[in-house]
């Protein structure tokens, strides 16, 4: 369902919030114009209509400003119990309307608004649980204690509703979290990190835990994840952890696509010496950052002791074009005389988007228009080869594949668990199958 949009009001019910969520990044809690500024509690007089009952810090929103924006913050009961953003005159108000249909009321009716005030370009969805909380705080309290509804009459109680919001303000800019204390009454109020919760886990995949995930309470994590950390190194792939750790493949799916939304893992494509990396824009991170310099030779060194050169690091990540594989790498620079760790080294330029990993795609082509031209040249200069046992045995391996499976979406990685095949032999298979193209990207 679309948010209604008129007049620069946006309305959105629960599930509109949640697909929200789904599609936005966290929030900069360092950029101040994410900061609220200004609470106002908004009621509906039953003579003096739509008004501003108190707000924090004073005049911060003018009679004349207000009078713009009133129809939107009092609005028809079709909107009630909605969150509702209105952009105007250079601010953003965001707000939870509820309506009380009581018979005490002069109107049978009673109408308040806890509204937010941020910087127009604010992204506001973190907030919303917080106003929502809030609102049904002071709503139990007006059907309890009449707060809302006799402060007009009550300077006390008005300084009761000025001092809470203006707590709560200070605080959750302070430290985006509120143990809001209203008596014996204690409201725990925090802004939560939005998350991109469209991610996808492969079984095919290779998990590593970040730094990150070490600074939690173990006693924290559910059971399966304490089942399945210890062989996320970056080089078990998924279906093999579930093996290894004897929990269900959906299982560890589920808990790895957790903790990469969470921001403590990072899925990876297997690590494997006939693999092909190539160098993104981001290697200029390591030639001028020296706290990743740093980082790089404590992480890509065999030993503590005798400590792997940057400069030889980076001449390594460099040196990987396309085309050639990282075992022909590792010939060409010998690692282990220049006490780098390859497969460390690799690892770390993955997490740290210094390097990418080319992925292999099979394609079924009816038609392969250079298979004549490898025939003429087999013929012309190479002896035609004999089958010998270990060919006899990949054919064996690989009689009850399917053409089908090389659609082009499918890498190498997935196609190698989903049957069951080392990558050299799928490799060998495809080389012998003149309608297989293999797509590199």
């Amino acid at each position: 369902m679309e948010p209604i949009s008129e007049n620069g009001i946006e309305t959105k019910d629960h599930h509109d919030a949640l697909l929200d969520r789904m599609n936005c990044s966290e929030i900069d809690f360092t950029n101040p114009d994410e900061t609220i500024k200004c609470i106002l509690l908004c009621e509906f007089h039953y003579t003096a209509g739509p008004k501003i009952v108190c707000q924090m810090p004073n005049e911060y929103i003018s009679k004349d400003e207000f009078s713009l924006i009133h129809p939107y913050v009092i609005p028809k009961i079709e909107m009630q119990k909605t969150f509702l953003s209105v952009s105007l005159v250079g601010k953003k108000i965001l707000g939870y309307p509820v309506r009380i249909d009581n018979k005490k009321y002069a109107r049978n009716v009673f109408h308040f608004n806890v509204c937010f005030v941020f910087h127009p370009t604010t992204r506001t969805i973190a907030y919303e649980p917080i106003i929502r909380k809030l609102s049904n705080h002071l709503l139990s309290l007006e059907l309890t204690t009449k707060l809302l509804s006799q402060q007009s009459t009550n300077p006390v109680q008005l300084e009761r509703l000025s001092k809470l919001l203006e707590t709560a303000r200070v605080e959750i800019n302070a430290k985006k979290k509120c143990m809001l204390q209203d008596g014996s009454t204690v409201i725990p109020l925090s802004v939560i990190p939005l998350y991109n919760d469209k991610v996808s886990v492969q079984s095919h995949q290779a998990p590593v835990l970040l730094d990150k995930f070490y600074t939690y309470d173990f006693s924290q994590w559910d059971l399966t994840t304490l089942r399945i950390y210890p062989y996320m190194n970056g080089y078990n792939h998924i279906h093999r952890i579930s093996q290894l750790s004897d929990v269900a493949l959906e299982l560890v799916l589920e808990c790895v696509r957790h903790l990469v939304i969470f921001e403590v893992a990072l899925c990876l494509p297997v690590f494997q010496y006939s693999n092909v990396y190539r160098p993104t824009p981001k290697i200029s991170m390591l030639a001028k950052s020296k706290e990743l310099q740093q980082t790089a030779v404590r992480k890509c060194s065999r030993s503590d002791i005798k400590q792997a050169r940057y400069s030889d690091i980076f001449r390594m990540y460099a040196y990987m074009t396309h085309g050639a594989t990282l075992g022909e790498l590792c010939v060409r620079f010998n690692p282990a005389a220049l006490n780098i760790n390859e497969r460390e080294t690799v690892l770390f330029g993955l997490i740290h988007g210094l390097i990418r990993c080319v992925q292999k795609f099979p394609v079924s082509v009816k038609k392969n228009l250079f298979s004549h031209r490898e025939e003429a040249d087999t013929k012309i200069n190479k002896p035609v080869p004999r089958e010998n046992k270990k060919s006899t045995s990949v054919l064996k391996q690989t009689a009850g594949i399917s053409n089908k499976i090389f659609n082009g979406t499918k890498s190498l990685d997935e196609i190698c668990i989903s049957t069951g095949l080392s990558c050299k032999q799928l490799e060998e298979y495809l080389a012998r199958d003149k309608h297989v193209i293999v797509l590199q990207r």
